[in-house]
């Protein structure tokens, strides 16, 4: 029994525990209203009730209410300094792009738990958006460390390597990822990018087929890897395919070049267009 509790009797005690057992069982009927309806009820016995704010807060976030998700989490802080309300404030700042705020609370976070695995890999995220990238990879390391195989954070890691420019470690751990799962087809792409930039440009182009055979549209790599580049970065793209466009007598690797520009840039018809010119030249 916390303190909070010993300041309610015995009555409001037990009406504010059913209430919050109500409201979790209308959410495993996913009745979200009700079970905000009865979180607000326990907290009108109990306002410095850290579970409800807790609870109300993720219950907002599921709903993409970022504000409202915010304030609960910031009033279940007021009620207790839980490492699971500071990375869930944390994460709702990463959404909106608060990513300072979203660094400071993770560091209160991983003060209390040192183990705290996501909580390392949300910083590496927050310090890679803040062009931290030493910092970056040294969270998501320490993410590494604690779970060695966690996918998110070797994606996270050869991403980070590919945009920081560090090609030679992108691929180790693209490969490391296309060991796990052969058909992974965002790395397959990844790793096209990676060996065409190394000269070796049959491999890209066996990659590049095998990619195009098997999705013609390629939505998953825009939406997974351009979310994850610099408004910069985007821009340097869209400029060295305008350069490569323009120029009238183009190589096979010129095409090749376009065709992953064009990926990047979502236009999968003109991928596909090029690829085929660039495989026709051999």
């Amino acid at each position: 029994m916390s303190a909070a509790d010993n300041k309610l009797d015995a009555a409001a005690l037990e009406a504010r525990n059913r209430l919050f057992k109500q409201a979790l069982a209308a959410e495993e009927k996913q009745d979200y209203k009700k079970a905000l309806e009865y979180y607000r009820m326990s907290l009108q016995i109990d306002v410095k009730f850290f579970d409800s704010w807790l609870n109300a807060g993720a219950l907002y976030s599921r709903q993409g209410k970022s504000a409202k998700a915010i304030e609960c989490y910031q009033r279940a802080l007021q009620s207790r300094q839980d490492k699971r309300a500071l990375y869930n404030l944390a994460s709702e700042f990463f959404k909106i792009a608060r990513y300072e705020e979203t660094k400071k609370l993770l560091q209160q976070a991983l003060k209390q738990d040192r183990h705290f695995l996501q909580a390392h890999l949300l910083l590496g995220y927050a310090y890679g958006k803040t062009s931290e990238n030493e910092k970056a990879e040294i969270s998501i390391k320490n993410a590494l460390k604690i779970e060695p195989e966690n996918r998110p954070a070797i994606t996270a890691l050869a991403l980070l390597y590919f945009h920081s420019g560090k090609k030679e470690l992108a691929l180790k751990y693209v490969d490391m990822l296309l060991l796990k799962d052969p058909d992974d087809i965002v790395m397959q792409r990844l790793r096209a990018n990676l060996t065409l930039d190394t000269g070796d440009i049959a491999s890209a182009i066996a990659t590049m087929r095998k990619i195009a055979a098997r999705d013609s549209r390629l939505k998953s790599f825009y939406s997974s890897v351009q979310q994850n580049m610099s408004a910069e970065q985007v821009r340097e793209l869209q400029e060295k395919r305008r350069v490569l466009e323009q120029q009238p007598v183009k190589t096979e690797k010129d095409m090749l070049d376009l065709s992953l520009l064009a990926f990047f840039a979502g236009d999968s018809d003109k991928a596909l267009g090029y690829l085929l010119q660039a495989t026709e030249k051999k």
